[in-house]
């Protein structure tokens, strides 16, 4: 079965929501967890879900070069919505990371139809520069503010938790 970007984002940001949900649940039962407190970690998962909701109330039409349109349409309200958390840089960096990981779902994408020989012409600018993937506010990328273990995930993880 075929994902499509959408359901693989959909996923990436309900699964770091289950995440950052746990360690809220490790906290409270007195586990010392590395990365953001509670709160911070409660927040975050908030910002998934709305990423999630975002990502879920576009119209499926079947048609994923259409959907994956839709998805990109999305990219500048997280960036907006990243723009408006300059006082909580790590649910900033929940949008951020969103945004960014649209540009890569649609940089993979276009790499995936020139390596299928589809044209350059073809593929309608989807190709994005390298340095528009860059933008410094990723969920990966605030060690001061997330640990990466929590974030990072094994697609063969079977628990929230990352445990095998």
């Amino acid at each position: 079965m075929t994902t499509t970007a959408r359901e693989y984002l959909v996923n990436r940001f309900q699964t770091d929501a289950a995440v950052l949900r746990e360690r809220v649940a490790l906290m409270a039962r007195g586990t010392n967890v590395p990365g953001p407190d509670a709160m911070t970690s409660s927040r975050m998962a908030d910002a998934c879900d709305d990423v999630v909701a975002m990502l879920m109330a576009m119209a499926s039409s079947g048609d994923a070069d259409a959907e994956l349109d839709a998805t990109m349409a999305l990219v500048p309200l997280l960036e907006r919505r990243a723009s408006e958390q300059q006082s909580n840089p790590a649910v900033r960096s929940v949008y951020a990371g969103a945004a960014t990981r649209i540009r890569e779902v649609r940089s993979a994408e276009a790499q995936s139809a020139q390596a299928d020989g589809t044209s350059s012409a073809e593929l309608d600018d989807t190709d994005i520069a390298d340095d528009a993937l860059d933008h410094g506010d990723d969920v990966d990328d605030l060690d001061d503010d997330v640990d990466d273990d929590v974030i990072v995930f094994d697609e063969e993880d079977d628990s929230a938790d990352g445990s095998k």
